[in-house]
């Protein structure tokens, strides 16, 4: 990897530390200057950095002009989830045949997993990587890698990053155990319509939830 390179990947990791810790919200500039300062580097790397976050969702702006941390409407967070829940939900049922016992075992013992920390979890950040691992088994037996991928990646940007803070309190630690022990349910079930409807609501859900907490309202 180019020196470059690395400087680029340090400055995308600094941003979003500071997207994770507060610092920086939705709808606030992205200072170049400050960044290449705060982090002893030229600002080709921070100008490569945000051209990166820009295709991630993370940033907006034009070109040669200033970059901002993106901040979504309601109805642009409420459309990411219900993509996110259609295409899991589709790539669950398009590979039904390959979910055998051992499986589901997998995916049950994350659920145990997840019951377990949600007894001490204080907020969902506590959660945060368990649930990347209960949705990541629940794509793994897919065969279509680029609708897997574009699941997951289709409103990871808004919980995990954007409104993170938000997401924090969505639901409390034990509904949010109870949502997935649903989807679990409906996967062993095998039917194919309660399992592509079962995750749609899940997510809907969830992004009605942020959307009325954080999203921005169209003028």
């Amino acid at each position: 990897m180019s020196q470059v390179k690395t400087y680029s990947a340090q400055a995308i990791a600094y941003i979003k530390g500071r997207l994770l810790d507060g610092t920086l919200t939705p709808g606030d500039p992205i200072r170049e200057t400050e960044i290449a300062e705060h982090l002893g580097i030229s600002r080709g790397p921070v100008r490569e950095a945000l051209q990166s976050l820009l295709q991630q969702g993370l940033v907006t702006g034009l070109p040669q002009k200033a970059k901002f941390i993106r901040h979504l409407t309601v109805q642009e967070i409420e459309d990411s989830y219900c993509l996110g829940g259609t295409l899991e939900g589709a790539c669950i049922v398009q590979s039904l045949e390959r979910w055998d016992d051992k499986a589901l075992a997998g995916v049950a013992e994350i659920l145990a997993e997840m019951e377990r920390q949600s007894r001490e979890a204080a907020g969902l950040a506590a959660l945060s990587q368990i649930d990347e691992a209960f949705h990541d088994a629940l794509l793994a037996p897919c065969r279509n890698r680029l609708m897997a991928g574009i699941a997951r990646n289709s409103c990871a940007h808004i919980s995990k990053f954007l409104y993170y803070k938000c997401w924090d309190t969505l639901f409390s630690p034990r509904e949010f155990y109870q949502r997935h022990e649903v989807i679990y349910d409906a996967v062993r079930g095998r039917d194919a319509r309660h399992i592509q409807q079962t995750l749609l609501e899940h997510y809907a859900e969830s992004g009605r939830r942020l959307g009325l907490v954080c999203g921005r309202r169209e003028e």
